[in-house]
C-alpha cells in the first residue's frame, strides 16, 4: 500500500508528464509545482470514499489548472518600448503554455465524463481571476480584512471549492489558513529582499493613524507592523485549523510544522514590539 511519500512523488510524475511539451520548453521555463498544495489536496481526497484513480485524475487536473494560472502570472506585462522578436516570441509562448496547460485540465476532466468538478473548478477560476484583479487595481482595497479574504481567494480557492463541494470544512479553513500564511511569508521575504511587495503596496494605501502626519518613515515602519500583526493572526489562525482535523498525515503534519516555524521569528518580532 502506498503512502502519503509514495503518492506525492507518483502524483508529481503523472503531472509532470502531462505538462511535458518538448517545444514549449524550449522557449520557457519548466512549469513550477506548488507541493504544498499537492499536498493539502492529497490529504483532502484522502479523506473522502474515492478510488485512487479517480483521485490522481480530480488531483492532477486541479494541479494542472494551479500550473496554468501561475504560467499566465509570470507574464510580462510591462509593453514599455519596443520588443525584441525573441523576447515578443517567448511573452507569446508563455500565454499559450497557460492556455495549454489549461486545455489539459479540461481534457482530463472530459476524459472521465466529470461535468461536476469541471464547473467547480471554473468556478474557482473565476474567483481567482477576479480577486487578482482587485488586488492589483489601485484604491479597491480599503482595509485589511477585505485584504486577506482577497489573498485567501487567490491562494486557496481550487482547493476551498472542492472542500465545499465535498463537505469538508476542516480541508477548507487548514487550506485557506495555511496558503494565505505561505504567501505573507513570500511577500515579507520579496519585500525585505527588494523592497517590492503587492502586499506591502496596498497597505501603504491605507490609513492606520493620522496623527503621524507626513512623516514617510514612521508610515513605513507602521506599514510593516501592520503586516507583522497579519502574519501572526495567520499562524494563529493555522494552529486553530490543524486542531480541528481529526486526523492529519504526518508528512503533512510536519510540512505544515515547518511553515510555521519559517515564519515564527517574525510573528514573534512582532509580539515583542507589539
Amino acid at each position: 500500500m502506498l503512502n502519503i511519500t509514495d503518492d506525492i512523488r507518483q502524483l508529481k510524475r503523472l503531472i509532470e508528464t502531462k505538462a511535458q511539451h518538448p517545444y514549449l520548453l524550449k522557449y520557457i521555463q519548466k512549469p513550477s509545482l506548488d507541493e504544498d498544495k499537492l499536498i493539502l489536496l492529497w490529504g483532502l481526497f484522502n479523506d473522502l470514499d474515492v478510488t485512487s484513480e479517480k483521485r490522481n485524475q480530480y488531483i492532477s487536473s486541479t494541479m494542472l489548472v494551479q500550473i496554468a494560472l501561475d504560467t499566465h502570472e509570470i507574464v510580462s506585462n510591462s509593453g514599455e518600448g519596443i520588443e525584441s522578436p525573441e523576447v515578443l516570441k517567448n511573452r507569446q509562448l508563455q500565454v499559450l503554455a497557460g492556455d495549454y496547460y489549461s486545455g489539459l485540465y479540461y481534457q482530463g476532466l472530459a476524459s472521465v465524463g466529470n461535468v461536476d468538478m469541471i464547473r467547480i473548478l471554473s468556478s474557482a477560476i473565476k474567483k481567482i481571476n477576479d480577486n487578482k484583479i482587485i488586488l492589483y487595481q489601485h484604491g479597491s482595497i480599503n482595509d485589511v480584512p477585505t485584504l486577506l479574504m482577497t489573498i485567501r481567494a487567490i491562494e486557496a480557492s481550487l482547493i476551498y471549492k472542492l472542500g465545499d463541494y465535498y463537505s469538508e470544512p476542516a480541508w477548507m479553513e487548514l487550506s485557506e489558513d495555511l496558503l494565505l500564511l505561505k504567501r505573507l511569508h513570500a511577500e515579507k521575504c520579496s519585500y525585505m529582499k527588494s523592497g517590492q511587495s503587492i502586499v506591502f503596496d496596498v497597505l501603504r494605501e491605507m490609513t492606520f493613524d493620522d496623527s503621524i502626519g507626513g512623516k514617510a518613515s514612521i508610515k513605513e515602519e507602521q506599514v510593516r507592523t501592520q503586516f507583522d500583526k497579519c502574519l501572526w493572526d495567520a499562524r494563529q489562525s493555522v494552529e486553530r485549523s490543524m486542531r480541528k482535523l481529526a486526523k492529519l498525515d504526518d508528512e503533512l503534519l510536519e510540512r505544515v510544522k515547518a511553515i510555521l516555524e519559517q515564519t515564527e521569528s517574525i510573528a514573534n518580532s512582532y509580539v515583542k514590539e507589539g
